[in-house]
């Protein structure tokens, strides 16, 4: 195998890790949420600004790993990286959405 074949089957969840994690781990140092994980117009404020950023840096850090379990299970099983980043996924929005509920933008 390849290097362009190794990055042609890994690339969409390399990038999902980088992402992930680079937002987070913003959250998590900054304390605040960043800009581009809100709407242009949306300017309402939080319930609890350092709340929201503690606990949706933690979930964005647990999607960027999950985007990386499913890189290397990529290797061994494609049906089974994909039941992994499904799993995570759901798992990551209704974490995210009972986050929005209890610190989320009041309004």
């Amino acid at each position: 195998m390849t290097l362009n074949e190794i990055f042609d089957m890994t690339w969409i969840p390399i990038l999902a890790f980088a992402l992930s994690f680079c937002a987070g781990v913003h959250m998590l140092i900054i304390g605040k949420r960043p800009p581009y994980l809100k709407n242009k117009d949306d300017n309402r404020p939080l319930k609890n600004e350092a709340m929201y950023a503690k606990t949706g840096g933690r979930l964005l850090i647990y999607f960027a790993l999950g985007a990386a379990v499913m890189c290397g299970l990529l290797f061994f099983n494609l049906w089974m990286a994909l039941a992994e980043i499904v799993a995570v996924f759901l798992t990551f929005s209704v974490r995210w959405r009972e986050m929005e509920e209890k610190y989320g933008p009041i309004g």
